[in-house]
């Protein structure tokens, strides 16, 4: 350990020869971004952390939490577990710790929110940016100190380093560039670095740079009007636009905490299928937060017109929802293990969806459409929401059923397409062409280059939903052509879901609200 060239009249900063780095490719505007993106995701720094609130951003760069509501019209008549709106209205300022060459330019104050709060408590921290003056050997340069709200040593949550302060030192000389982070011990008569706190100081370098070097930081740079969705064809899947579209973070993360420490646990050991539970539980956990938070904004305590959950799969998700006291039924074409062990027989169907004008044309004189098989018209009552959650051979029939079901006032749905059927329900890949207004010319090409690298960059860029030529565009695309053809107000939202079939086509949303609203 050493003394850092950080200098404050009240205490004394240490840091290592370990803990810095040459990086002449780093600008300082994208050591401003990745400060940004880290201010509001320390989850990139610890798994034990789930986000920041934002409560006070003196340069109003970084959205408050009151503001992410207001960009989602979000309607905040329950209290959250975290969310206090007196901290972030009445934010009091302190004073910011003095640093010798160097001048404060903003203040950012945030709350860190962790994974466990049954074993963590979020901490508040004071974040200050500061610009280097020129001096002889720093031609230009930015130091951010973040400041934790603790007493002591033994007030510090396990998540952060125990130190009063941690700081990132960036530097422009003439011929290099260099970054370091520095640290003010409670203790300051020792020179000792516990191991735990050494390697923290060196993935907190490690991870600012990588970051550095990824593609823009574009969690910071999305449009800020993402709301204003453009036509079937057009809008964009990138999760730097789809994300939080339609609920703020804060509130569908508290709720999905809330979820996962009621029911992980119990549903993980009651597990009956062949799969691997802790995937689908959490998953469909996060989806449950969602769509409880969904209806809160849509309906009031006394008239929410109940849900189906079409393909239900293993029933978890209606099983969630049902505990949390909403009304609804699933079907699915083939019953699983876990209907019995939840005690889910009453809500769920073992039933095939053959939709009501297959039925009606039907011969009268047919054994049954499909011989031992019970069918589900796919006709709903009134005013249901529909639920298509990974629904396979129904994705593409999601909005259809919606609207057959109430031709004069279409259901409101969610779909989180998967697996890409047509509407025949064989197995089918969309391509560009199959989407409305798009040219037949369009076609899907490999990779210039057949090496490893460029596939492996192919696979990325359609994970990320970068490519709108891949399979999951494409199909999210076509059942947005299909439901704005029918009329539906289509939006589009990333579900925070541990998968990469992501994204949530929501139909006729706020129709749904402003005729509950009014009855």
């Amino acid at each position: 350990m050493g003394v850092s060239i950080l200098k404050s009249t009240t205490a004394y900063w240490d840091t290592a020869e370990a803990y810095q780095q040459e990086c002449s490719d780093l600008s300082g505007e994208k050591f401003m971004q990745v400060t940004n993106l880290l201010l509001e995701c320390p989850n990139l720094n610890s798994t034990h952390l789930f986000r920041a609130d934002i409560l006070h951003d003196s340069a109003q760069i970084l959205k408050t939490v009151a503001e992410k509501e207001q960009q989602c019209d979000y309607l905040n008549g329950n209290k959250n577990d975290y969310h206090d709106d007196a901290s972030a209205d009445q934010v009091v300022a302190v004073d910011a710790p003095q640093v010798e060459g160097a001048t404060l330019v903003r203040r950012v104050l945030r709350r860190l929110i962790p994974r466990k709060p049954q074993l963590d408590r979020p901490l508040e921290q004071w974040c200050y940016i500061y610009e280097m003056q020129e001096s002889p050997g720093v031609k230009f340069g930015y130091v951010v100190v973040y400041v934790p709200d603790v007493k002591d040593e033994a007030d510090m949550p396990w998540y952060h380093p125990p130190v009063k302060a941690l700081a990132y030192l960036y530097e422009q000389a003439e011929d290099h560039t260099t970054f370091s982070t520095h640290f003010l011990p409670f203790d300051q008569t020792t020179n000792v670095v516990p191991e735990r706190l050494h390697r923290t100081f060196i993935s907190l370098l490690q991870t600012f740079l990588r970051l550095a070097k990824g593609p823009g930081s574009e969690e910071q740079l999305h449009d800020t009007n993402k709301n204003d969705m453009a036509t079937a064809t057009g809008m964009s899947m990138a999760p730097s636009v789809l994300k939080d579209t339609i609920l703020p973070q804060h509130i569908v993360q508290n709720t999905y905490t809330r979820l996962k420490q009621q029911y992980a646990q119990n549903l993980i050991s009651r597990w009956a299928e062949k799969t691997e539970p802790s995937k689908h539980v959490f998953e469909d956990l996060s989806i449950a937060a969602f769509v409880i938070e969904l209806w809160k904004q849509m309906y009031t305590t006394d008239n929410f017109p109940g849900f189906v959950d079409i393909a239900c799969g293993n029933g978890v998700l209606s099983y969630i929802l049902i505990k949390e006291g909403y009304d609804g039924r699933g079907f699915d074409a083939r019953r699983r293990k876990t209907w019995e062990v939840l005690e889910m027989d009453p809500y769920l169907d073992e039933m095939i969806c053959v939709p009501q004008p297959f039925l009606d044309a039907a011969p009268s004189d047919s054994d049954g459409v499909i011989p031992g098989a019970r069918i589900h018209s796919g006709l709903f009552k009134p005013g249901t929401f529909v639920i298509s959650n990974h629904a396979d051979e129904l994705t593409p029939w999601t909005p259809i059923l919606a609207a057959l079901a109430c031709p004069q006032n279409p259901l409101p749905f969610l779909a989180i397409p998967c697996c890409s059927h047509a509407l025949s329900g064989a197995k089918h890949r969309y391509s560009p062409k199959d989407i409305r207004n798009t040219s037949i010319n369009d076609k899907e090409g490999q990779p210039a280059s057949g090496d490893l690298k460029a596939l492996r960059a192919a696979k990325v860029k359609a994970a990320n939903h970068a490519d709108d030529k891949s399979m999951y565009a494409c199909l999210t695309r076509k059942v947005v052509a299909i439901a704005e053809d029918i009329g539906f107000d289509v939006e589009l939202t990333l579900m925070r879901i541990p998968s990469t079939r992501n994204i949530g086509v929501m139909g006729n949303r706020k129709r749904a609200a402003a005729a509950s609203r009014a009855t």
